[in-house]
């Protein structure tokens, strides 16, 4: 069977620039001659991902992946590592070149599984369009307002009651493990039985229009039952990375230069008959930062499109902070009478939901003053005092002096006051709120002030054993998470000295050749400086301290984040959950103190 030629891989590899394939989907930012940003791959809020632009490789000190930029594309994408250079080829304008050999097979390894689904997706359909027993959900998706070519083009399928229907018909051709492993089948005792019965299917495709996943609908309510059921993660499949239908609605987000996000499936296909194409869904979870790199890669524009209830106003406020973080221009359509898309359409019609699509986008901060003041009662004064506490708050975070002045005036017509009532209460908020602050900050920077000197002073130490001291690196990687500073001179130290180690491990001290790798005179002088200064004696001992005072500066680290992640939790429930952990944390800081694990023994 043909392969990729080796001449083509190392074109490729020689053509990709890491950093352009990385920043992509990362946001980097300098840090020495590297650049670093917010590892894709593991949930992370301190930077712990590297970028070596010389090397043309990527390393995270967080969760270990690392390679080339191949490598990322195949890892980032859940992709073979020929389909990875096979992109990466097409994007660099390479012709592929093939050759004999069963290495690299231009055929994914994944096209067994990939195949499978496709098998379970034709059953589905056939079951719905083509077999008596799929007549209820027939019926019900025409109730919904479906046409023949809409069912076709979303390839919408039908589940049926039978326990093993699915795996009875595709037993034949794949093993149960097979079928186990995509999330088709589960096993009861002996016995074999289906995931998805008596629902609607709706199948989910990749980026590149690739069938990794199903999603099942009940078609009457049920308590009991879930409303819709997913494929738990696969080799295929994992929920937080993929958004339902951006295969198919990719030429449309690039033709309208937006993409509009709804909450549900039928959304997105009733919005499709009206004439809306460039729609797409997560799967029944908040929108992640992963899906709003995703949509970045194509657009900068979106418009979020939600249920009209408190539910989806909560799901849009965190869907804004989300998308804006990834860099998007996000706009907000507000559906009246509490409506969805899908019975907007149903109960108006498709050439309204289209128009009022097009003719009510308004922009984040609107939308934050309308669902706000729709939470209070407006006759009343303390209702009133309360959401315009809200409102100065959220104006305030948004730091704009524009906005400011015209939502003072907007303000003024719906409470019916005087416009200098409300620039007075106003000037009393900021007033207020930066003596808070200004209180906070010099708290937090009382106690920062002494945490990060200890931590650096222990960072600095540690680096010492590290560069000069063959015997301790070990122990140190053991103990430590490997990228144990934090310190940005200390990080660009600790980054150059693994690059020199992975070379040869074997080396004592490479203080010399650490110095070396930086390129600027100013910047070896003081890693060398760093590398030299206060260097005193080396001992187990010494070492067993220094690290135990890291892992404390850690955790401090962690509560210091968590502290700030409080202060934005969107409900009461998420605040709590939060400072249950902090008080974790503290409980197990000073548990910490308390211990000496370099003490010596009495003798």
């Amino acid at each position: 069977m043909a392969k990729i030629s080796q001449q083509t891989i190392d074109l490729v590899k020689r053509t990709a620039d890491i950093v352009d394939v990385v920043s992509e989907v990362v946001k980097l930012q300098p840090s020495g001659k590297n650049l670093t940003g917010l590892c894709p791959f593991h949930s992370e809020k301190t930077p712990s991902f590297f970028v070596h632009k010389d090397s043309g490789l990527f390393n995270c000190y967080g969760c270990h992946e690392k390679g080339d930029a191949i490598h990322f594309v195949q890892k980032y994408k859940n992709i073979s590592y020929p389909e990875a250079i096979a992109e990466l080829a097409h994007r660099y304008h390479i012709e592929i070149e093939t050759e004999g050999g069963d290495e690299y097979h231009i055929k994914s390894d994944l096209k067994r599984p990939y195949e499978l689904n496709e098998a379970a997706n034709a059953f589905y359909q056939v079951n719905l369009t083509n077999m008596e027993r799929g007549k209820v959900a027939l019926d019900y998706i025409r109730g919904r307002g479906l046409d023949v070519h809409t069912i076709q083009y979303f390839e919408l399928g039908y589940a049926p009651q039978e326990r093993s229907v699915l795996f009875q018909e595709l037993k034949s051709t794949y093993e149960p493990v097979e079928m186990m492993e995509l999330g088709l089948i589960n096993k009861g005792g002996k016995d074999y039985y289906d995931l998805f019965r008596h629902r609607l299917i709706f199948p989910i495709r990749n980026e590149q229009g690739k069938l990794v996943a199903f999603s099942g609908r009940i078609l009457e309510k049920n308590e009991n039952e879930a409303k819709y059921v997913n494929t738990p993660q696969t080799k295929l499949f994992v929920k937080s990375q993929v958004l339902y239908n951006l295969d198919k609605a990719l030429p449309f987000i690039r033709r309208q230069k937006r993409v509009v996000l709804f909450e549900g499936y039928l959304d997105v296909i009733a919005a499709f008959q009206a004439g809306v194409k460039e729609g797409v869904c997560s799967m029944g979870t908040a929108l992640t930062e992963e899906q709003a790199r995703l949509i970045k890669k194509h657009t900068d524009q979106a418009v979020l499109c939600y249920d009209g209830d408190s539910a989806g106003f909560e799901a849009m406020v965190t869907g804004i902070r989300v998308l804006e973080n990834a860099g998007l221009v996000v706009g907000v359509v507000l559906l009246p009478e509490g409506l969805d898309p899908d019975e907007f359409v149903r109960k108006k019609s498709k050439a309204a939901f289209a128009s009022y699509l097009e003719n009510h986008v308004i922009d984040p901060v609107e939308f934050e003053y309308e669902v706000t003041k729709r939470k209070f009662d407006l006759t009343k004064p303390s209702q009133v005092e309360e959401f315009k506490a809200q409102l100065f708050k959220s104006l305030e975070r948004r730091g704009s002096q524009t906005l400011l002045e015209f939502y003072i005036k907007k303000l003024t017509q719906d409470l019916s006051v005087d416009e200098s009532v409300i620039r007075s209460d106003m000037h009393h908020h900021q007033i207020t709120q930066a003596i808070l602050a200004s209180n906070k900050r010099k708290k937090e920077q009382i106690a920062n002030i002494a945490i990060l000197s200890k931590r650096i002073r222990a960072e600095n130490r540690l680096l010492l054993y590290f560069v000069k001291k063959r015997e301790f690196r070990i122990p140190i990687i053991d103990a430590l998470t490997p990228m144990f500073v934090k310190e940005n001179l200390n990080v660009s130290i600790l980054v150059e000295a693994e690059a020199i180690l992975a070379k040869d491990n074997s080396l004592e001290d490479i203080t010399e050749l650490v110095v070396k790798a930086f390129t600027k005179e100013s910047e070896r002088t003081m890693v060398r400086q760093r590398l030299e200064e206060g260097i005193g004696d080396f001992s187990d001992v010494d070492l067993a301290q220094l690290i135990h005072s890291v892992n404390i500066s850690k955790l401090e680290d962690e509560v210091l984040a968590l502290q700030k992640d409080r202060e934005l939790a969107p409900t009461q429930e998420e605040f709590m959950n939060i400072s249950k952990q902090i008080q974790a944390l503290l409980i197990r800081i000073q548990e910490l103190k308390k211990e000496n694990p370099w003490k010596k023994p009495k003798s």
